[in-house]
């Protein structure tokens, strides 16, 4: 009883609203419009949901460049934290994951990956890359690369279960490929001023030939592998002299950033940032040539979560299709735009803060279920939808 005699009533109920919104309404144009001379709308975004997302964060050379072992050591963390990771980046892209075919071959635990997963492939969402489509072809092309690695782990890798399922669907790689991609930055980072010129300067002076024979022989690495997998410890095995803890460092992250680049290049795909083991992007920046959209942040994508009361749904709780269906919805598609639009985050900060205002408690719950999540996002996409983006604002009375 004495809860209905704490309730608004109706009329009530709809000017409280209201006083929020234009509150809200307000400080959005003070503050955010008053302090720009372009609107939000006409201000371009490098972020496009059109791109797919490109699973970095199983990689192992990537991995390693982080300190983390995918085999046994942090097998069960890094299992974990993927699975996790998947559930984020299925969210910032209207297309589909990729995952390189090698991981299929080269982490142990990816078969329990992918059957965790397995929803996405029977719905197209998660795609294997590989130059071929066959996974029997591909791994004959790597049996090569791999020849002289002592645990080549494509010598014996089998193709049972949900790698030769045919709903795993296969992207192509167009282009020249990894290796002809990091040969091209390779010679140009051994000169002055590149990033590998430490180390160019580190093996002269350790194996000192006349001529510059050291520098010579390093631009011709790329030949020197005789096709061998580009990859920090095969390089390693070419040089004439060991490296130093920290020019072999410098080497890994180097060859890492180069093989992320000419993939997310290739796909035209963006990646996961900002993770919790790390940046995992192994030095590049949305500064760097040709990233501005491609690398997201899962921290702000975690922060708007928890603004709209369902971050606990999405890690948690949700099943994959239901991850899949809130994706497909207008209204998530609006907030994440906005989330990782600059001119446009404040608007979004501010419709949250006029829908938790205004329908208290008892509307803006924290999200059990997918019904609960999507009206969360609805609400807040509606009020955004109530703001335009020329400097003025409308008010929709619904009473």
């Amino acid at each position: 009883m004495g809860e209905e005699l704490e309730r608004p009533a109706p009329s009530q109920q709809v000017w409280a609203r209201r006083d929020a919104f234009v509150a809200a309404r307000d400080i959005y144009v003070t503050a955010v419009l008053g302090s720009t001379s372009q609107s939000p709308l006409a201000a371009a975004t490098a972020f496009k949901r059109e791109r797919p997302l490109f699973v970095q964060y199983t990689n192992p050379e990537i991995l390693a460049c982080h300190g983390i072992d995918v085999g046994e050591r942090h097998a069960a963390l890094t299992l974990a934290r993927a699975l996790d990771a998947t559930r984020l980046a299925l969210l910032l892209t209207e297309r589909h994951l990729l995952i390189p075919a090698s991981y299929i071959f080269e982490i142990p635990w990816y078969p329990i990956f992918l059957g965790c997963v397995e929803p996405l492939v029977r719905a197209g969402a998660l795609r294997y890359v590989a130059p071929v489509s066959d996974l029997a072809d591909y791994r004959e092309m790597k049996v090569h690369e791999y020849r002289r690695d002592r645990h080549n782990p494509y010598r014996h890798a089998g193709l049972r279960g949900i790698c030769a399922d045919p709903d795993f669907r296969w992207a192509p790689r167009h282009g020249g490929g990894t290796a002809a991609g990091i040969g091209e930055l390779w010679r140009a980072a051994l000169q002055p001023g590149g990033e590998l010129h430490r180390i160019a300067r580190g093996t002269a002076r350790r194996w000192p030939r006349p001529g510059g024979r050291a520098e010579r022989l390093l631009a011709r690495t790329p030949e020197r592998l005789e096709g061998q997998a580009f990859i920090a410890r095969f390089v390693e095995r070419t040089l004439p002299v060991p490296l130093s803890p920290a020019e072999s460092t410098s080497l890994a992250f180097f060859l890492s950033r180069a093989y992320l680049r000419s993939y997310l290049l290739d796909l035209d795909a963006a990646v996961l940032a900002d993770l919790p083991a790390g940046e995992l992007t192994c030095g590049l920046s949305r500064r760097s040539p040709d990233m501005d959209g491609r690398l997201l942040s899962a921290r702000r994508l975690d922060m708007v979560l928890h603004w709209l009361g369902i971050a606990d749904f999405v890690h948690r709780i949700a099943e994959w299709d239901e991850l899949l269906r809130l994706r497909s919805l207008p209204a998530f598609g609006l907030v994440i735009d906005r989330a990782y639009d600059e001119t446009s985050f404040d608007a979004l900060r501010i419709a949250v803060l006029a829908v938790r205002g205004s329908r208290g408690s008892r509307g803006f719950r924290l999200a059990g279920t997918y019904a609960e999540a999507k009206s969360n996002v609805q609400a807040v996409a509606g009020t955004m939808a109530d703001f335009t983006f020329n400097g003025r604002t409308t008010w929709r009375d619904d009473r």
